[in-house]
């Protein structure tokens, strides 16, 4: 296949010239940039350079494919989300990532309900939903003091997907969300599940080892990947330990997750599952915390939560309790 000027784009690709591949497609036209930005995203992909493949959708755009290409975006999100980092990590090395990989999934959400082939959907919205709460998350810890009780029940929230975030920093910064907050129950709990997966990460197969009685009856997920390194240090980690330690000798802690009532029929369920166990009633989730909302306060369009809030000068709780529009 040849483009403007006689270049071989097939030439340029096999010696991983993309730039200029890419360049030379979009003399030929659309159809050759969609076929080469695949091409490019699945080369990245197989290199695990899951960043860069955000950043070439972001530059260039989410063919569909007629729905075949949507597979290999989920792919590269899950890899980009599920990647594991240090607590040391500054937000500049891997928050703009995550916020580039937000704002693709909402793209192409929108192209996947224009299209009406809608099959992965759902999942690409979950995708699109742990992205925006993780950039929340990470927001409203950086600005701390009034953002302390978001950035908690954010922490909340992103329990909810610890199949594709990593599981033992998902807890890790609940459990420490919790105890800043005061909620010291709670906080035991998160953290000794930290400490339960940190030990099954060095096990053959420790994935059995980690006993899931506490978050039965929640919509927290029991399968999911260990991670192939710790979040915090092993130095960390016995403090953290000594501390839940301490913890488990006060008369007045209780490792229980904080209830409230299911706004249908009164059962009393974990405060951030977003349908009762009892009466099956699901919830729609607040746009800035993620937790459930009885009665909302009104609908944000997508744009609105998923651009909008990202671009800074937002007042985060004139929004919370709304939830997104359909």
């Amino acid at each position: 296949q040849r483009g403007t000027g006689g270049q071989d784009l097939k030439e340029l690709a096999q010696r991983g010239d993309w730039d200029r591949c890419l360049q030379v497609a979009k003399k030929a036209g659309q159809e050759s940039v969609d076929q080469y930005v695949i091409l490019h995203v699945s080369a990245l992909l197989r290199q695990a350079q899951p960043e860069q493949a955000v950043e070439v959708l972001l530059a260039h755009g989410t063919p569909l494919g007629g729905g075949s290409n949507v597979a290999l975006y989920k792919q590269i999100a899950k890899e980009l989300l599920g990647r594991g980092r240090s607590a040391a990590a500054q937000d500049g090395q891997w928050l703009p990532a995550v916020n580039a990989l937000r704002e693709v999934l909402f793209k192409l959400v929108v192209a996947i309900k224009a299209s009406g082939e809608t099959g992965d959907l759902k999942e690409v919205e979950r995708l699109r939903d742990v992205a925006h709460y993780l950039g929340m998350h990470a927001m409203c810890k950086a600005k701390g003091g009034a953002m302390a009780e978001m950035e908690n029940n954010l922490a909340l929230s992103l329990i909810r997907y610890c199949d594709v975030l990593p599981a033992d920093r998902v807890f890790y910064e609940a459990g420490q969300a919790c105890k800043k907050a005061g909620k010291l129950n709670q906080a035991f709990v998160f953290t000794n599940r930290f400490l339960d997966i940190c030990d099954a990460m060095e096990e053959a197969d420790g994935s059995s080892m980690i006993e899931n009685t506490d978050f039965e009856a929640t919509d927290v997920p029991f399968n999911f990947n260990l991670p192939e390194r710790c979040f915090v240090e092993e130095g960390e980690r016995e403090e953290v330990r000594d501390w839940v330690l301490t913890l488990s000798m006060d008369q007045k802690v209780e490792p229980v997750l904080q209830l409230r009532a299911c706004y249908k029929c009164s059962t009393q369920i974990f405060e951030a599952t977003l349908t009762c166990p009892s009466c099956k009633t699901p919830f729609k989730q607040c746009v800035v915390t993620g937790l459930p909302v009885p009665r909302g306060r009104g609908e944000l369009p997508a744009e609105e939560v998923f651009v909008n809030f990202h671009a800074g000068g937002i007042a985060f709780k004139d929004y919370c309790e709304f939830t997104l529009k359909n």
